[in-house]
């Protein structure tokens, strides 16, 4: 990745502002994303805004915290942390398609990289798996369905696993990694984790759908469901769940998508698919309110209320036995 000062100087270059002009500018960015990324990070979006894309020059290793969507030719080294099932799906045309998620981190945050197809063998046949260290070239950022930002994989990308020299945490550390543990009165916009009770379950249609082909939503037509890119598709349901989750100091607005709908919930959308809107929220409440989650996930402003909310990307049932553990090494750590 491009340092502050290579940033500034390629920047400075192709337009008439000083460098001056341009820190602060950056630093204006740094500040109302409120750390969400770094100062580098901030640069490349400056450099987005008035037209300039830095990384259409060279590959350049990146750190997940820095990625925004829009990015391409991005280098990554990780760690998988998780692998979904691998799911089928039919395809226009009658041909059968294939995906599998990988969560990767680096330390520094937690990012999804879908798998399509051919992809997929790398992991039936085991050559990727949890723990294993990638590396990943020429690939780009967007907008994830979930929430937040998500890889893509094009033709000419490669991911390949690499040695494992323990720079990169493990899975049992990374919980806390990248998503500091705060108390909910303390949240600002950013990457955090929360402990709390789900409290309340709005009212709105728990279920979505999506293209079975590239996931993205569809729309409802007299014909079916149709696709912007895939046109008329027999679509998928997801879940969709929107509360308020409560930790005793304060509480916030929380969305959990997909799996982590599922993990909440305890349901299969599946189940949900022939009950009324009323009938599907009366079970999720029957089976989530009041319990208790550790949520990690992308705390943001909601331009609608003006308030904080929690994007969830991942959440846990809590587990006491853990809990415990981890406040036992703090109390050892502050003895020490």
């Amino acid at each position: 990745m491009f340092s502050l000062e290579e940033i500034i100087t390629e920047i400075e270059k192709k337009t008439k502002f000083s460098r001056n002009q341009l820190y602060q500018k950056i630093k204006k960015k740094h500040e109302e994303l409120s750390g969400l990324v770094s100062m580098e990070g901030a640069g490349h979006l400056v450099a987005r805004d008035i037209g300039i894309n830095l990384l259409t020059t060279k590959k350049r290793a990146l750190k997940i915290k820095d990625i925004v969507s829009g990015m391409k030719h991005i280098k990554l080294k990780a760690r998988v942390i998780q692998t979904s099932e691998i799911r089928e799906f039919d395809r226009k045309g009658g041909k059968k398609g294939r995906v599998c998620n990988l969560i990767l981190t680096d330390g520094t945050g937690e990012i999804r990289l879908p798998l399509w197809d051919k992809q997929v063998g790398m992991i039936e046949e085991n050559k990727i798996k949890v723990d294993d260290v990638v590396e990943i070239k020429n690939v780009f950022a967007k907008d994830s369905v979930f929430g937040g930002v998500e890889l893509g994989l094009p033709r000419l990308s490669r991911i390949e696993k690499i040695g494992d020299d323990e720079s990169i945490p493990h899975r049992v550390v990374v919980s806390g990694t990248g998503f500091k543990r705060v108390q909910i009165k303390d949240l600002k916009e950013g990457n955090y984790e929360i402990r709390g009770n789900l409290v309340q379950v709005f009212n709105i249609n728990p279920l979505f759908q999506t293209c079975p082909e590239c996931r993205a939503k569809v729309d409802k037509t007299e014909n079916g469901f149709v696709c912007s890119k895939h046109g008329k598709v027999e679509p998928q349901n997801n879940m969709i769940i929107s509360g308020i989750v409560d930790d005793g100091t304060a509480s916030i607005r929380s969305v959990f998508f997909r799996d982590q709908a599922k993990t909440v919930t305890g349901l299969d959308p599946s189940v949900l698919s022939n009950m009324s809107q009323e009938e599907a929220i009366n079970l999720i409440k029957e089976n989530a309110l009041g319990n208790e989650f550790i949520i990690r996930g992308r705390i943001q402003k909601n331009k609608i209320f003006d308030t904080l909310e929690v994007v969830v990307n991942r959440v846990e049932n809590l587990d006491i036995e853990k809990e415990s553990n981890k406040i036992i090494n703090e109390i050892n750590a502050l003895s020490e």
